[in-house]
């Protein structure tokens, strides 16, 4: 069997998308997706303002589309903030930012209902565990669609998808921000159809 343990060096599992308000990211949790038949939780991240997520948790059963909020699980959560990082850039992050500290209750309105969470500011460096560092398991979602769909969540990418899809088991989360701007080439048909205002 595969030994799917991150290692003490950690890995990068990819950027959690922040694009627009509500967007939602749940792709780590308490256990197996796959092996567990009865009720399982999650972490989720949202998007609540530019420049402020919030972490809360969920809990559902494997191929639910909706998972409910698990306001109890909340305190199972440790949030640490290590500061504004990269530490010279202080005066390029937002004073609103700068004096939000990891961690902390926020409440954000998702489908209707006002839900409880912990404050992740970007521009931060921030560790997420579980109590007594048990594990978490890190299962690769499917692709999202084209579409701003508020709190959508994708489901983990099957088993058997190929190429197969990524499965890691950890203890510790470092949440961090970067900046970048994107670049994209294409090809332009002869009628034009995909000049400066094509997509």
């Amino acid at each position: 069997m595969a030994d799917h343990r991150v290692g003490k060096r950690g890995q990068f599992i990819g950027s959690s998308g922040m694009l627009f308000i509500d967007q939602t990211a749940a792709d780590l949790y308490f256990a197996n997706y796959f092996e567990t038949e009865n009720e399982n939780r999650r972490v989720a991240v949202v998007c609540i303002a530019w420049s402020m997520a919030m972490l809360y948790v969920q809990e559902g059963v494997r191929g639910d589309d909706e998972w409910a909020h698990a306001g109890a699980a909340l305190i199972t959560i440790n949030v640490q903030d290590h500061g504004v990082q990269p530490p010279h850039a202080v005066a390029s992050v937002p004073p609103v930012t700068q004096a939000a500290i990891a961690g902390t209750q926020a409440l954000h309105r998702i489908n209707g209902h006002w839900i409880p969470g912990k404050r992740l500011p970007w521009h931060r460096r921030i560790t997420v565990t579980r109590q007594r560092n048990q594990e978490m398991h890190y299962h690769q979602p499917e692709e999202r669609g084209p579409d701003h769909v508020p709190f959508f969540v994708p489901k983990p990418r099957p088993q058997n998808a190929n190429p197969p899809p990524a499965y890691k088991t950890f203890q510790k989360l470092t949440l961090g921000s970067q900046v970048s701007n994107y670049r994209r080439i294409q090809s332009i048909d002869n009628g034009g159809n995909n000049g400066a205002g094509g997509n």
